[in-house]
């Protein structure tokens, strides 16, 4: 995929680790196809609405616990050492300019994300289904 459109770093990491150790980082795109190859009709897809907003004009107790729910998510979490997680991405296939890009990235939004902070987070959970002729 990476090959026909450039999706970046984190693509490149999809497609590595499938080779790797056969954990596919873009299943739910092939779910679809799947689902028709085993007979499945009339195959739709929606992607879930459901947005986070964190604003720094809500009520404090209703902000507190979207933060730290947002935090126990994994969103703005601490990167760690450097170095470890450099060598962690190049051992999954990275270059060293694009793991230390991404060490950068994920460090800034560490320590920019506060309770304070607006933040408009969207997981988009995509939900596919069809019907099974018996």
């Amino acid at each position: 995929q990476s090959e026909i459109i450039r999706l970046g770093a984190l693509q490149k990491l999809f497609e590595n680790d499938m080779q790797r150790s056969g954990k596919d980082g873009n299943i739910g795109m092939k779910i679809p196809i799947f689902l028709s190859e085993l007979g499945v009709k009339n195959i739709q897809c929606r992607v879930s609405d459901k947005v986070n907003f964190l604003d720094f004009n809500m009520h404090h107790n209703d902000k507190q616990r979207l933060y730290h729910s947002l935090k126990e998510e994994g969103i703005a979490g601490d990167p760690g050492d450097k170095q470890q997680f450099i060598e962690r991405l190049m051992s999954r296939g990275l270059i060293y300019d694009d793991a230390l890009a991404q060490y950068e990235a994920e460090l800034r939004f560490f320590k920019a994300f506060q309770m304070h902070s607006s933040l408009v987070y969207a997981p988009n959970m995509k939900i596919t289904f069809g019907y099974i002729e018996c």
